[in-house]
């Protein structure tokens, strides 16, 4: 028997890949509602963002269903391809990998970028917000908003290393449908406000409160992310 290449699990693919057994066991039947991630989170000795993107994942691969307000539903127990490493579902940086990286990096963006804003880029970011406000751009809008901060900083290399993360949050399944389900409950205004506070901050000119309101900004888009209600009572 050949041998098989050995891969190491993230914690959410362990979780995704444990419930998955438990689903297709028929531990949890079609139908029925799956206890809520903190409970689970507890009981596997994990966050709730672990648990999270465990759920995600099982959706994406067609196992279970979140649904925003009521709960997380078994919908099958049989799905050609599992929730395992290196399944296109769970590929590439994970959501909270993610987050993190961005944390680290676009604080910094920000900060930069009160100090050496152009006048051109100030007037793009009051553009985008306009487009925003009228809802004509969307995930594109933000992502926009974002690499343009990047691009005042005037170092190429933040822009690109800014620029690979918002193409794989573009291209990630998982953190696409952690998106939809974050504007389908109404939080696009809050994001769109964190948004308003931010530009403020670079049009003052004030490289401290850039890199403060970034901050808070990327903390409350990890915790509304994850934290997005599912019924969970």
């Amino acid at each position: 028997m050949p041998l098989k290449l050995v891969q190491s699990q993230r914690l959410f693919e362990q979780v995704a890949r444990q419930l998955g057994a438990l689903i297709r066991s028929g531990e949890f039947t079609v139908g029925s509602r799956l206890p809520p991630e903190r409970d689970l989170a507890k009981q596997l000795g994990v966050s709730r963002p672990t648990v999270r993107e465990a759920m995600i994942a099982l959706e994406l691969v067609g196992l279970v269903e979140v649904r925003v307000g009521a709960g997380i539903f078994v919908i099958s127990d049989r799905t050609e391809e599992g929730p395992l490493p290196g399944s296109q579902a769970t590929a590439g940086p994970s959501p909270s990998e993610l987050i993190e990286a961005r944390f680290e990096l676009e604080r910094n963006n920000a900060e930069l970028a009160a100090q050496r804003m152009p006048t051109d880029l100030l007037e793009e970011l009051e553009q985008t917000i306009r487009e925003m406000e009228a809802e004509d751009a969307g995930a594109n809008g933000d992502r926009r908003f974002h690499l343009l901060i990047a691009e005042a900083t005037g170092n190429r290399a933040m822009v690109a290393m800014t620029e690979y993360l918002w193409n794989q949050m573009q291209h990630s399944p998982m953190w696409r449908c952690l998106q939809e389900k974050a504007w389908s409950a109404g939080m696009s205004e809050t994001f769109l406000n964190d948004h308003r506070r931010l530009l403020s901050a670079l049009e003052q000119r004030d490289a401290p409160l850039a890199k403060t309101v970034m901050g808070e900004h990327l903390r409350q888009v990890r915790e509304l992310y994850f934290q997005i209600p599912n019924g969970d009572h």
